[in-house]
């Protein structure tokens, strides 16, 4: 089990490398979607709650200090079953659901040598479905991740920019790559990684 919550970090990190980055002293999409989407995944923190809870019941209430000042606070839950042999401890299948909501307050960050700071407009959420094969190693054609919802942010020279985010991520079944379709502050994003 704490594999599958590893890989579902990993392959939604790594779905997350291929925004595009932008010229210097400007904001950085990937800089702005890893500072949202790591807050998001800390749950995987109390991953070893799952270790002996079938279903899966894990309540989410973590508050993310700003790297230059301010938080996100992340809610929500994760929540499923997984069927596990008793003999083996193999995994025989099972179903996870990811919903959390972020609510971001002056949240501080760098990109591209410049301090920028962001507000939820009003908040972000992070949904998932995840369906592990028996074995524990393969996914199910469910799998994917959809990442949405506004913030604005604020840096020097006048930069004040609301973005909206829509995002949906499909895990292959091997849990090695996928699609990410989408769009970032109206820029639209499809790419396989």
């Amino acid at each position: 089990m704490k594999k599958l919550v590893i890989l579902v970090g990993l392959v939604a990190c790594i779905a997350m490398i291929g925004c595009k980055k932008e010229n210097s002293n400007t904001l950085n999409d990937e800089d702005l979607i890893a500072q949202i989407f790591t807050a998001g995944m800390l749950w995987n923190s109390q991953a070893a709650l799952l270790k002996g809870t079938y279903p899966i019941n894990i309540q989410v209430d973590n508050t993310i200090q700003g790297p230059a000042g301010g938080y996100i606070h992340v809610i929500g839950s994760v929540t499923g079953s997984m069927s596990i042999d008793d003999q083996t401890g193999a995994i025989l299948g099972g179903t996870m659901l990811l919903g959390l909501t972020e609510t971001i307050n002056d949240y501080a960050f760098i990109s591209n040598d410049v301090t920028y700071t962001m507000n939820g407009a009003p908040y972000l959420s992070l949904t998932g479905t995840f369906t592990l094969q028996p074995g524990g190693v393969l996914f199910g054609t469910a799998s994917s991740m959809q990442f949405g919802g506004g913030v604005r942010v604020t840096g020097t020279n006048g930069f004040d920019k609301t973005i909206n985010i829509q995002i949906t991520i499909i895990i292959n079944s091997a849990g090695t790559g996928g699609t990410v379709s989408g769009t970032i502050g109206g820029r639209s994003i499809n790419y396989s990684f």
